[in-house]
């Protein structure tokens, strides 16, 4: 046989293995994103400082009593819970933090928002709506917007 047909027989034959499952997996698309944004005075329990208009998002989630963590850790203690699924909680900035899992669920996002008791912390991505293991939320945005020149102020509460 010639060395150009074996040459050919040979990268149809890669093409195809490489289609049947050599190829690389497509990312899951977030079908129910983060909606509504609003603006909320939100105050930073620590220390009583006032943030003027920050924006907040309402964030679908798959069950009630969802659990509100100190960290972004699930051996981080728990400080309170959001008590109603679907689109009645708000949430302020995402980030990334330690695995956490829920039966075949798995994710390493947690979003900012607060308890219903009123206590601040971290809920993992793996009670939202609509995404895919390892993905973070098409309609929460990671903390932004606080940059300084020369002497900066630490990070809002909501992102620490």
């Amino acid at each position: 046989m010639p060395l150009r047909k074996i040459n050919r027989l040979t990268a149809a034959l890669a093409l195809a293995v490489g289609l049947a499952g050599g190829a690389p997996h497509a990312y899951a698309i977030d079908t129910i994103p983060c909606h509504s944004p609003t603006r909320r005075d939100l105050t930073d329990p620590s220390t009583g400082l006032l943030w003027r208009g920050v924006e907040v998002r309402l964030c679908n989630l798959t069950q009630r009593h969802v659990p509100v963590f100190a960290g972004r850790s699930a051996g981080a203690p728990v400080m309170g819970y959001l008590e109603q699924g679907g689109a009645a909680n708000w949430f302020v900035t995402e980030m990334h933090g330690g695995d956490f899992r829920l039966g075949s669920v798995a994710n390493n996002w947690w979003a900012s928002t607060r308890a219903d008791n009123g206590w601040w912390g971290w809920v993992p991505e793996v009670y939202f709506a609509g995404g895919g293991n390892y993905e973070d939320d098409a309609g929460l945005r990671l903390p932004g917007g606080y940059a300084c020149a020369t002497t900066c102020p630490p990070p809002p509460f909501w992102a620490r």
